[in-house]
């Protein structure tokens, strides 16, 4: 089996950044990664209240039962 050169010659492009460049780049990201993490943070915090909301309304609801206290009877289905 012979080998064959592709018939398109191969082409490369390159692009030199000066040191500057770089620094200012490098500054964006950290900038970009600082306000992702602060995201991830708020998002993580809405979770959590979300998470005690929950909790918080089953209990109300067990309590509701328990007592024989009326409640919205959405409060026994779930939305999804």
């Amino acid at each position: 089996m012979a080998f064959h050169w592709p018939k398109k010659a191969l082409e490369l492009h390159v692009t030199v950044k000066t040191d500057d460049e770089i620094i200012q780049l490098r500054a964006k990201v950290a900038e970009l990664e600082a306000q992702l993490e602060a995201e991830r943070q708020l998002r993580h915090r809405a979770e959590f209240r979300y998470g005690c909301e929950c909790r918080i309304n089953a209990e109300l609801v067990d309590l509701c039962r328990a007592n024989k206290v009326d409640f919205r009877a959405s409060l026994n289905e779930r939305p999804w």
